[in-house]
């Protein structure tokens, strides 16, 4: 869909205040910038803000909440803009996005009682930079695209990936949170909220802090966040499987995972291999060396470690249908080898032993530039996932390749290539088919993946045939996997909700933001919360 004309510059009163009180910088209104917020990785909406404020602080933050609710005008809260569900984008044209990216502080490392606490526009990357020399780091540390995601975003999706095959989702890191209800009222959960209290542990009558998780901003805006610390285990090593089928892989994927040994890991089919720009990161091998041989326990290991990955390339990823990539962490080396030849038993069970040079490179650069938001070519990408128990994970690979064998004429016809990834997340499958089509670049894409490495496509015409196929695959994806008992993370304005739930569940969850947001301002229409 065609974004509209820009309109021209308009300040209501409260938002004119607001200016003079935390800063005219911080409150834009140009059309160019609203019309730049009306786009996320995916969706091209028509609906721009009224404006957009850029808070530098808590207090900035809270400020801007109240003037909206002043106003009159719909909240929308915004992190990285590293998500695809409509999570951050304007549902009516008398709304605000306020952009927390400004929220940036480290707040508190506290080591001896394990917990840090950071304002909600830290990267993860600034956050893992924090803890270095600590010996300590959070149980989930973030994803890929941690160079720009940060963790408010991170909590209102409920992310997973580096830690989460063996420590879970972001969720199950988070101790407590600061937020900013659609008053302006600005509330603790955990301990944190008790008087005189540290922010060291969630618990102590209900779960507050489980309300604002997996929110996709519904109940309010975050401002910062306390997250548990672990101590850093001292061994790394890493493993690679090949395999025939996609049923071979998640078998594989699902024995391992009852194992826990496994700190994280991907699979991927040879199509995400070809496409996916994460992925080939691998293939600049030169680029890589510094980091590879880094991340050595010794230099001579490191320097090792680095002429296997410039020796290897990436050909040996294509020469099989799937891949398996898995990081295996222990606190001591007796331990590491002994999850090592478990998970190389099953591995071999069910495929075939490859090289380790992808996770290896992904763990010794983990935020590298978000490049995998487009395609090795510049194609538009986008995902679609869910989660189902270990014990489903055959059935709805089935499903999968079924109902994708049942699009590829279409899909074909479009010029649209799938791909997928799986991986757990503890004691779940987590299932990903992505899609990738020649569209138009976007202001978003140019601006995250680098105005340099998007020039040569920026003349692309846009394609709105093969953007509402894409539109329509993942809708019919996500009916499928609601179909097979799946659950999905990044509900926003984009996943089945209301029509999966128990109506009793629903009115619950109607009851909570009625108490939190009365006047259904806080992002209306995300988890299919209209407004009141």
């Amino acid at each position: 869909m065609a974004l509209a004309q820009p309109t021209t510059e308009v300040r209501p009163p409260a938002f004119a205040a607001l200016g003079r009180e935390i800063g005219d910088d911080k409150v834009l209104t140009d059309a160019a910038t609203r019309a730049y917020y009306a786009n996320d990785v995916f969706w091209q909406p028509e609906i721009e803000p009224l404006a957009v404020i850029l808070p530098a602080t808590r207090e900035d933050a809270a400020a801007a909440v109240r003037a909206a609710a002043e106003a009159g005008v719909d909240i929308v809260p915004r992190g990285g803009g590293m998500s695809y569900t409509k999570g951050y984008l304007p549902s009516r044209p008398e709304s605000v996005v306020i952009d927390c990216r400004g929220l940036d502080r480290i707040v508190e490392v506290n080591a001896d009682d394990r917990y840090i606490t950071v304002e909600a526009g830290c990267t993860w990357e600034t956050v893992n930079a924090a803890l270095e020399g600590t010996g300590l780091r959070t149980r989930y540390w973030g994803p890929l695209s941690g160079v720009n995601a940060t963790v408010g975003g991170a909590l209102s999706q409920n992310s997973a990936f580096f830690g989460s095959a063996r420590h879970g989702t972001v969720a199950d890191t988070v101790l407590g949170v600061t937020v900013a209800l659609a008053d302006g009222r600005v509330v603790t959960t955990g301990s944190g909220g008790r008087v005189g209290a540290k922010p060291f542990t969630r618990y102590g009558g209900p779960d507050l802090t489980g309300l604002f998780l997996g929110d996709n901003g519904a109940f309010g805006v975050k401002l910062a966040a306390t997250l548990a610390l672990i101590p850093r285990p001292a061994e790394v090593d890493f493993l690679s499987f090949g395999f025939k089928t996609m049923a071979a892989m998640a078998a594989a994927q699902v024995e391992i995972a009852r194992t826990g040994a496994v700190c994280e890991g991907f699979g991927i089919d040879r199509n995400k291999a070809e496409h996916s720009a994460s992925v080939n990161r691998i293939s600049d091998g030169l680029r890589s060396l510094g980091n590879v041989a880094a991340s050595g326990k010794t230099l001579l290991s490191g320097l090792k470690d680095a002429a296997k990955v410039a020796t290897a390339g990436t050909s040996f990823i294509k020469a099989h249908n799937f891949t398996l990539h898995l990081v295996l962490e222990g606190d001591t080396r007796a331990a590491l080898d002994a999850s090592l030849a478990a998970v190389r038993a099953i591995g071999a069970r069910h495929g075939v032993e490859i090289d380790n040079s992808v996770p290896r490179v992904m763990r010794s650069k983990p935020f590298g530039p978000v490049r995998g938001m487009l395609g090795l070519n510049g194609e538009r990408w986008v995902p679609i996932h869910a989660v189902f128990p270990l014990s489903k994970a055959d059935e709805v690979v089935a499903a999968n390749d079924a109902y994708f064998a049942s699009q590829r004429t279409m899909m074909e016809a479009q010029g649209i290539t799938y791909s997928v990834m799986s991986m757990t997340v503890g004691n779940e499958f987590f299932i990903e088919p992505a899609f990738y089509w020649h569209d138009e670049i976007t202001p978003l894409h140019a601006r995250s993946v680098g105005a340099d490495t998007v020039k040569p496509w920026l003349d692309r015409p846009a394609n709105t045939a093969a953007r509402d196929a894409v539109a329509r695959l993942r809708r019919g994806t996500q009916e499928l996997y609601a179909g097979h008992g799946g659950v999905s993370w990044q509900v926003a304005r984009d996943y089945p909700f209301k029509e999966v739930l128990a109506p009793a569940t629903w009115s619950l969850l109607e009851d909570i933001k009625r108490a939190v947001d009365p006047d259904g301002r806080m992002n209306p229409g995300s988890l299919g919360l209209a407004a009141q």
